[in-house]
């Protein structure tokens, strides 16, 4: 027996909580960073406002924490840095409350550039793309709409007409003219508010292809966003008019960092959402593996990955292959080509699982949306981990008995085609030869002149009648010509009428294979043969009908009970081919003996 050998070492000292990690660290420094500069962007106007100073800094350094956190992992990399961008432009957005220099023309670009780093973050999360075309389609008109707008804004005006009248305003505009510039105004609301709804209805559409659980991780975030999109484009539309104060138009930009906060922190939550089921998977799988099973296992993984397409296939090693649930072989390559989700998360991805001694354990294969969830697929391997052993050594005996029923099988198909040799021999060798010998007495007894060898003659004749009578109805019970040629109705009304009026049949037309046919027409004569001449039954009846894609059949009469003693043949030849009988009666009630086998 093989031995595993498993060092554990010893933990380190902490001096810090195990959620305090490097990580953890970076996002936090970033926040602050982050934070600082909207501090230092905005300093004129939180002097006299701290609590809209407490609210916009912290809006800030939540998006920069979260983006942090997010660029850590693979496929969440770029929704990361854009959080991260996103939080950087909010804060330059506040270089505006100067009234000096270059920060108001560069406030509306920072916060055109905020909208945007969100949206498409959102769009990529979480896969790390833009995998549908209105997601790119979108992108792109977002792009010109916030760009286009604020460089049309600066080219039309004056400094004082948005906002701004410090004496040294950078504000370099080619051609100002107040009419055009409010055609201007008017023009950016309208796209604004049709950039938010459109984003909405984006987010709206991506979520009926989406996976089971990427919709429960995606959805708050979604609808987070399309709050706050349409909230800006609300906000924003006061703002849009001319000459407007700017502590008016500061205090806009507060309103929206305040509403903008539930993006972050529905995030925030949906990671740790994900984050708690993984920690909470061990359980759900203890449980719902108890006690353990092949198809329990198989179901929970199903239940706890949220994927009912999910399939998992054990490694028998006596035959070298892969099985299914059921023990059948199957031909599958554990290395396979990687089918990786599509735009409605329709791929596959098959991931082989190994024991703790590094032996092939199992292949599971799932939908191709849960490769953006990997360690959540870990984390439910790993918890069950014991499970998959224990049914691996189940799935490994029923494939063992599969190979017992293949064999089966094979003998009753070998002894259905010897049966149909062996009738068709009764019938063109031995029947033939003796109808020629009774011709052959015939002619003897025709021209011989002596009383004696006449009466011999006739006497040989007649026993040699009987005995192909005899042959004939031993060809028939071994492969009457009638089961292969128009089925099992037919046949057993041959049957039925040799053993008499008491029979009643109710038999389907349909027919099914050779092996099928042949074995349930020798089950149904067994049975037959033991309600007739052996319970003395008065009346018979035989049903055999199609239920559920199986071929049942029936055989009830008014006899004594009958058992597996009774009938020890039965059993055997059902079983080969995957079939099962059941036994039932009792005192005055007679015997019913049920018969099921597979249709193919």
């Amino acid at each position: 027996m093989e031995r595993v050998v498993v060092v554990i070492s010893a933990p380190r000292r902490r001096r810090s909580p195990a959620w305090f990690g490097a990580e953890t660290r970076r996002a936090l420094a970033a926040g602050l960073a982050v934070a600082g500069l909207a501090l230092a962007a905005g300093w004129p106007y939180w002097r006299d406002h701290p609590g809209a100073a407490a609210i916009t800094l912290g809006s800030c350094a939540a998006i920069a924490v979260v983006g942090v956190l997010l660029a850590t992992g693979g496929r969440t990399r770029r929704t990361g840095l854009l959080f991260l961008t996103a939080s950087v432009c909010w804060a330059l957005n506040w270089a505006a409350s100067w009234d000096a220099g270059i920060g108001p023309m560069m406030s509306p670009y920072a916060q055109a550039e905020f909208y945007l780093a969100l949206g498409v973050g959102v769009l990529m999360y979480p896969s790390g793309r833009l995998e549908y075309v209105a997601d790119r389609v979108w992108t792109a008109m977002a792009c010109v709409i916030l760009l286009g707008c604020p460089t049309a804004l600066w080219v039309t005006s004056e400094p004082e007409w948005a906002a701004f009248r410090g004496e040294s305003v950078w504000w370099p505009a080619p051609f100002p003219d107040f009419g055009v510039f409010q055609t201007v105004l008017r023009v950016s609301a309208i796209l604004y508010l049709a950039l938010a709804l459109s984003f909405a209805v984006v987010l709206l559409l991506r979520l009926p292809r989406m996976g089971r659980l990427r919709r429960l991780l995606t959805l708050p975030v979604t609808a987070a966003l399309a709050f706050v999109g349409i909230s800006a484009a609300v906000t924003q539309k006061p703002i849009m008019e001319a000459s407007i104060p700017l502590d008016d138009l500061l205090q806009v930009y507060v309103v929206q960092g305040a509403v903008v906060v539930l993006v972050p922190l529905t995030l925030l939550a949906s990671g740790l959402r994900l984050r708690i089921s993984e920690l909470t998977v061990a359980g759900r799988m203890l449980r719902l593996t108890a006690p353990v099973s092949v198809e329990r296992v198989r179901d929970a993984l199903r239940d706890v990955l949220h994927d009912p397409s999910l399939e998992l296939w054990f490694w028998a090693p006596m035959e070298e292959t892969y099985v299914d649930t059921g023990g059948h072989p199957v031909d599958i390559d554990p290395d396979g080509v990687e089918t990786p989700p599509d735009g409605d998360g329709t791929g596959r991805w098959r991931h082989r699982v190994l024991s703790a001694s590094g032996d092939r354990l199992a292949v599971v294969e799932l939908g191709g949306a849960l490769r953006y969830h990997e360690s959540l697929v870990e984390a439910a391997l790993v918890a069950g981990g014991r499970a998959l052993e224990t049914a691996r050594l189940q799935a490994s005996v029923h494939a063992g008995l599969e190979q017992v029923r293949s064999a089966y099988r094979r003998l009753v198909r070998a002894e259905t085609v010897e049966r149909e040799r062996l009738a068709r021999d009764l019938h063109d060798g031995a029947q033939q030869r003796l109808l020629a010998l009774g011709a052959m007495l015939g002619t003897l007894e025709a021209v011989t002149d002596d009383p004696a060898v006449k009466e011999h003659a006739r006497t040989c004749r007649a026993e040699l009648m009987e005995a192909l009578g005899e042959l004939r109805a031993l060809a028939r019970e071994v492969q009457p010509a009638l089961l292969a040629q128009d089925g099992l109705g037919p046949a057993m009304e041959v049957v039925a009428e040799r053993l008499g009026a008491r029979v009643k049949l109710d038999i389907t037309h349909r027919r099914f294979s050779r092996e099928i046919e042949s074995t349930l027409y020798s089950a149904l004569c067994e049975s037959l043969s033991y309600a007739v001449e052996r319970a003395r039954a008065s009346e018979v009846l035989v049903r055999v009908r199609v239920e559920g894609g199986r071929l049942a059949a029936e055989v009830t009469c008014d006899g004594p009970a009958a058992g597996p003693a009774d009938l020890p043949g039965l059993s055997g030849r059902l079983r080969a081919l995957r079939g099962h009988v059941e036994f039932d009666g009792g005192p005055g009630r007679g015997t019913t003996v049920r018969m099921d086998l597979p249709c193919e």
